[in-house]
């Protein structure tokens, strides 16, 4: 069997600084490959567009290529500014969501906590001396209690041992 770590989601703040955490990190790494793809485009579509800007007649396939290719460029650099800035809002909740989280989580929830596990510490440490106590009474009272042989009855046990095991 696999061993879990627990999420910590025992409360609202604790979950929403830790939420948070994982949309500024999903939505930086966002920012980096829509970053990336569009480069990517830009480069690519480059040298053709320079080839056919260079050129002093163009035909009508290499004008309309030519029309496609600077469009292209176009929007995806328009799109990558749009994603950007949208993911730079995310980017901007989220890190507002931590330190909100973990602030109120760690200013008012994580005292009371600490107060009742230590409540509960001493509750404990208190039920084990009680029953050390119980321990020690319940053994006081079976050694007065305890039946003390005589010792011709256990003579008279040690023969009749003695003669059954023969």
């Amino acid at each position: 069997m696999l061993d879990r770590v627990p999420v910590p989601t025992d409360n609202i703040y604790k979950f929403i600084a830790l939420f948070s955490l994982v949309v500024l990190v999903f939505s930086s790494w966002q920012i980096i490959s829509v970053t990336t793809a569009s480069n990517a485009i830009v480069i690519k579509n480059y040298p053709e567009i320079v080839e056919l800007q260079s050129l002093e007649v163009r035909t009508l396939a290499q004008e309309a290529k030519l029309a496609v290719l600077e469009r292209e460029k176009e929007v995806v650099v328009k799109d990558r500014k749009l994603f950007v800035n949208i993911l730079s809002w995310v980017i901007a909740f989220a890190f507002y969501g931590i330190i909100y989280g973990f602030w109120v989580w760690r200013r008012e929830i994580q005292p009371m906590v600490d107060a009742q596990n230590k409540a509960q510490l001493e509750l404990l440490q208190l039920q084990v001396e009680k029953l050390r106590l119980e321990n020690q009474k319940l053994e006081g009272s079976q050694r007065v209690n305890e039946p003390v042989q005589s010792s011709a009855t256990g003579l008279l046990v040690a023969l009749i041992r003695a003669l059954l095991s023969k």
